[in-house]
């Protein structure tokens, strides 16, 4: 039997997002740690990164403790790691500036294996070949013939792991990026399908006989109500002859949330945007109900402090009165 352990979007990074309160670069460190110690439980032949290993696009931003740090925790690890690449790995979101990265280093040095394009990585053990393939993040509009062009050969799994957005229903976020719909996934040939870039947890699914692994970012950095309550895990998926593909999903040690958020400044936040939702409202309803009259003399009378009025016409003047 072969057993590979998935991880992805580690977004590893000196400084904490703002809604931690911890020791970041610890607390993710710590979690790199499991994921070896998952891997030497179950014997496996590789751990497989999904992509977005960094936070920091800017390649001076990440210090060499940072990296130093990564290579000791991999080190040791009982067996390869082979990584493809997010948007957060490089500048611009553009591999082609991977050399400049630090994700870079980590290849140069052997710490890393690189799985994208021609990038591969075949494993046979006990009369079981698999094939890992990479798609890396290549913009907001996906190319499917990135896809199409992976073809099966001879052996028995073959494996894309695909740093883009995928859901069961498919679409596009708000931001104008698509998502793949597992529907889509049948007519390629993988037969497992393992998906970074979005953070929520999705598990596993077998969809027209393909194997889906979608089940998130092995961090929490935002303070939304899924990151709060989400426990992150990694999953070893096993391949033996004859056998379709098993994918068990470990959750993770982690702090509780109350620990490692800053619960009052969410709360503060939400207070915040909650405010300036109903000032934007009364300001549209001024508006509306004076229509007519100089927008300049509407805003003038609100009662609101001078900084005030002034930031309402600046903002009003951007968008065209």
């Amino acid at each position: 039997m072969i057993r590979l352990v998935w991880r992805t979007d580690v977004h590893l990074s000196d400084n904490p997002p703002s809604s931690r309160k911890d020791d970041w670069s610890a607390a993710v460190l710590d979690k790199l740690r499991q994921v070896g110690e998952v891997a030497r439980r179950v014997n496996a032949a590789a751990v497989i990164d999904g992509g977005d290993f960094f936070h920091v696009k800017s390649p001076s931003r990440n210090t060499h403790e940072l990296i130093r740090r990564t290579a000791e925790v991999h080190r040791a690890y009982p067996c390869p790691v082979y990584a493809n690449v997010g948007n957060h790995d490089c500048v611009y979101g553009d591999y082609g500036y991977l050399d400049q990265q630090p994700l870079g280093v980590l290849f140069a040095t052997g710490v890393f294996n690189r799985l994208y394009d021609e990038h591969e990585a075949v494993f046979v053990r006990d009369g079981v070949k698999v094939r890992v393939v990479g798609v890396p993040y290549h913009g907001t509009t996906y190319d499917l013939d990135r896809f199409h062009r992976i073809r099966k050969g001879d052996e028995d799994v073959l494996v894309c792991v695909a740093h883009v957005l995928a859901s069961a229903k498919g679409g596009s976020m708000f931001e104008g990026e698509d998502i793949l719909a597992y529907d889509a996934l049948p007519a390629f040939d993988p037969d497992v399908f393992c998906f970074g870039h979005w953070h929520k947890d999705q598990g596993v699914e077998v969809v027209g006989g393909k194997t889906i692994v979608n089940i998130g970012s092995l961090t929490r950095g935002s303070l939304s109500q899924d990151e709060v309550e989400r426990r992150p895990a990694c999953a070893v998926m096993s391949f033996a002859p004859g056998q379709p593909p098993q994918v068990q999903v470990v959750r993770l040690r982690v702090r509780p949330a109350p620990e490692v958020f800053d619960i009052a400044g969410r709360a503060r936040a939400e207070a915040r945007t909650s405010t300036v939702d109903a000032f934007a409202e009364s300001v549209r309803a001024r508006l509306a109900s004076e229509r007519g009259r100089d927008v300049a003399d509407v805003v003038a009378g609100l009662d609101v402090p001078d900084k005030v009025r002034e930031r309402v016409l600046m903002y009003l003047e951007r968008a065209g009165g």
